[in-house]
């Protein structure tokens, strides 16, 4: 009778393995109450203002700027309700920018040297977004959001050369509003979005363990970011 049972067994254990994962798999992720997921991408600096000081006179030395591509790894988790939903997020950042300028030469005050400087930064951002679904239809979907973004970038590298390098923090939280669409094809999740009005990155080289001849330097900037990341959503 035991043997009975137990043959029957795998006959009730396929029926039940196949539901999990084939109907599982035709599932969408943005049909769920609540979704999580992960992305990985790419992030740009866009500055939208950008002054030179030295020793207190603006625009006293010429400047220039470059905005270099980074990166970005997040994960976040979703509540949908309707076509509506609410997205809370966590992700890290690194930023690239070299900036450039001009200072006097240390043995004639009266010429000015060119001067480039990479800036790396590493943040941690932490977002809260409110979407709406403007397209669900099955596995595809394209929503909008709207948020607000909080930043704190904890380490920062200046480099001058290969051979001169310096490390700093800052002492400061950053905020941004976000906008941005995302889109879904089942599970894959696709994310491009843009922060606005990011304030207070302003860099003063006095603050900053470098040569005496930097010390007078003052740059003042601001910077949104662009940024674009692939992942999936559960």
């Amino acid at each position: 009778m035991k043997i009975n049972i137990l043959t029957k067994i795998p006959v009730f254990v396929f029926p039940l393995l196949f539901f999990l994962f084939v109907t599982g798999n035709q599932s969408f992720a943005q049909s769920e109450r609540f979704n999580y997921g992960f992305k990985i991408g790419l992030n740009a600096l866009s500055t939208m203002r950008y002054n030179t000081y030295y020793a207190g006179v603006k625009d006293s030395i010429p400047g220039s700027y470059t905005d270099r591509n980074g990166y970005l790894v997040g994960a976040f988790f979703r509540v949908n309700y309707s076509r509506s939903f609410l997205q809370p997020e966590v992700a890290w950042n690194y930023h690239q920018q070299i900036c450039g300028f001009w200072i006097p030469d240390a043995s004639n005050s009266k010429n000015y040297s060119p001067k480039a400087l990479n800036i790396n930064m590493d943040a941690v951002n932490t977002n809260l977004l409110l979407g709406y679904g403007i397209i669900r239809n099955g596995p595809f979907s394209f929503d909008a959001y709207v948020g607000a973004s909080l930043k704190w970038t904890y380490k920062i590298k200046y480099e001058i050369s290969e051979e001169h390098q310096y490390s700093g923090k800052s002492k400061f939280f950053c905020y941004a509003g976000v906008v941005g669409f995302s889109a879904n094809i089942s599970k894959l999740y696709f994310d491009f979005r843009y922060e606005i009005n990011q304030p207070d990155t302003n860099l003063d080289f006095s603050n900053i363990n470098m040569p005496d001849a930097y010390k007078g330097v003052f740059l003042e900037k601001n910077e949104n970011i662009l940024s674009f990341s692939v992942g999936m959503m559960f």
